[in-house]
């Protein structure tokens, strides 16, 4: 652990500046067909590879909150109502588009004078809400006397806020600070709190998620696997039953952790998993800022946009609370809607403002391809694109995204700007003529082009925009298999080998907070076979990954010196 209270451990970096190079994809980017596997490094079948190495729940890094799990936590902890982490500095992003990669969750001046500034106002408002006052301080002033209840104040809040038993040096530091900002006057015991608070606030414990080892692996302690459970799940810190059941012990068994699986999925706290993972791993996070052409389409506003985010975090949750198949991600027959976005789909027979679950076997609706969410970020403002679609498929459901495209490609093509006259179809197939470019698009542009029945909005349509000719939507892959639409492209998608170790890849990363290595291929693997022994879900990657080594295990670190 981290017990070192000043601020000056704020200005050395958190972690390594580096950047951890990992390409995860078992297909080599545009090399072979859809449904095909790839291999894992030295070119050998995943089985071989893993049969030659030791798995290891590998390295792990001090992890600092970042922007949006320091504004869960504050608030969970202080029964904050305003979003501190608002102000603090934009997290950076991994390879993967998380913002929970500890290796570049780096800390500098700025997070120091904005970590100052939020505790001060943190701190003034907590200690004057009733709240925070009935959870926290229970003890009698007049007859226990200032020290003997700032003690209690610390072990009890300093539990929560560091996320572990306070020692016996840490509770006489943290008690004395709030007897000298009380200044032996028991009516001033709030501002003392103040002073407590902050200093607690302030503290790398409080700021960074620390794992202690001594060499090798070693399992983490109840309290350590309530940390990564609850910042996984809901993206916020352990609730008291956590803290209970780390203290009881009851974290370290597979009986006790499947059982808190189960409640926080239930829990309205998984909204967190959605906001850090979901919307990050399908980059759909870029629909707030996403805005089509108001003039082509006018009825896109901040409620239908808002509405297309609730369709994809209700319709996952479902997948994952309803324990269903990993499949039902891309081929449902149900999706979830209210009165505007059903009209934008097209869809009859949903009134209200609520978001409820509509079965959509009879219309062109169901599964991720067919969201608005998905559509519209993977679209320009004014006309569809196939191949950003396409890249987004190979990229996000695949993990074999292409290559960048020459300096020097018409971008234009895409966009349907150049050679008047032909369709984008028939100016995309100019452009895979292009030796330097064919076999990219010969994988991107079938898929994004099954996908041309809903516009940049992803409502359908019928005819091309602009040119009114009418869709179509078949495609070619370079196997000579032939799709049509989006229900065929869902089929072959999920028959796809790469699907599932896909999903499981981003999942891995996301849950422990790092770039994947080579030898973590051989983790998602395992957890991949867990899973399909138990109906191959969502629900079961999860479980499977939190009952992994990967998960409940720890190697060396390497520490950051003060």
């Amino acid at each position: 652990m981290v017990h070192d209270h000043s601020l000056r451990f704020l200005l050395a970096p958190a972690c390594k500046a580096a950047v951890v190079a990992a390409s995860m994809s078992l297909l080599g980017a545009c090399q072979g067909n859809i449904g095909e596997t790839g291999t894992p490094p030295d070119d050998l079948p995943i089985a071989d590879y893993c049969a030659r190495i030791e798995t290891s729940p590998g390295r792990v890094t001090i992890h600092r909150l970042n922007r949006d799990e320091y504004d869960r936590t504050v608030r969970a902890l202080l029964f904050e109502t305003e979003h501190p982490g608002d102000d603090l500095p934009i997290d950076d992003e991994s390879s993967a588009g998380f913002v929970n990669d500890a290796d570049i969750l780096a800390t500098g001046v700025l997070h120091v004078e904005k970590y100052d500034s939020a505790a001060r106002e943190l701190a003034e408002r907590a200690v004057l809400r009733d709240e925070f006052q009935t959870r926290y301080v229970s003890c009698d002033l007049g007859t226990e006397g200032i020290d003997t209840c700032a003690a209690e104040f610390v072990r009890d809040f300093g539990l929560r806020a560091w996320r572990r038993p306070i020692t016996d040096a840490e509770v006489a530091r943290i008690s004395a600070i709030i007897a000298l900002g009380a200044n032996d006057d028991v009516a001033a015991f709030d501002a003392g709190l103040e002073l407590g608070i902050r200093a607690m606030l302030l503290s790398p414990n409080f700021i960074f998620r620390s794992e202690t080892h001594a060499g090798g692996d070693r399992p983490l302690d109840g309290y350590e696997v309530a940390s990564r459970l609850s910042y996984f799940l809901w993206g916020t810190l352990p609730d008291d039953e956590l803290f209970d059941l780390a203290e009881a012990g009851d974290l370290v068994t597979e009986e006790g952790l499947q059982a808190q699986v189960s409640r926080m999925i239930d829990d309205d706290r998984f909204s967190g998993f959605f906001e850090g993972f979901v919307h990050r791993w399908l980059q759909t996070q870029l629909l707030g800022a996403h805005q089509p052409d108001i003039d082509a389409f006018p009825g896109f506003d901040d409620a239908l946009r808002g509405a297309m985010k609730q369709e994809t975090e209700l319709f996952i949750a479902h997948i994952v609370r309803e324990d269903l198949p990993l499949s039902t991600l891309l081929d449902a027959d149900f999706t979830f809607l209210n009165a505007q976005l059903a009209s934008h789909y097209g869809v009859e027979g949903v009134e209200g403002d609520e978001m409820r679950l509509v079965r959509t076997a009879e219309v062109p609706r169901g599964g991720l391809l067919t969201q608005g969410s998905i559509l519209s970020i993977t679209s320009h403002p004014d006309v569809t694109s196939p191949v950003k679609r396409g890249k987004w498929l190979l990229d996000r459901m695949l993990c074999s995204p292409p290559p960048d495209p020459p300096a020097d490609v018409d971008a234009l093509i895409d966009r349907g700007e150049s050679d008047e006259g032909l369709s984008r179809r028939e100016r995309l197939e100019l452009h895979r003529a292009e030796p330097e470019c064919a076999s990219c698009h010969a994988l991107m542009d079938p898929l994004g082009f099954s996908l041309e029945h809903y516009d940049p909005t992803g409502a359908w349509r019928e005819v091309e925009d602009g040119s009114g000719e009418p869709i179509d939507d078949s495609g070619q892959l370079p196997d000579g298999t032939e799709i049509r639409g989006a229900a065929d492209l869902a089929i072959v998608l999920a028959d796809d080998e790469r699907f599932a170790p896909c999903v499981t890849e981003n999942l891995v990363s996301y849950a422990i907070g790092r770039s994947l290595e080579r030898p973590d291929l051989c983790i998602v693997q395992q957890v991949v076979d867990r899973a399909n022994e138990s109906g191959s879900t969502l629900r079961g990657l999860i479980e499977g990954l939190v009952m992994n080594e990967i998960f409940r295990e720890v190697s060396d670190i390497e520490e950051v010196s003060p």
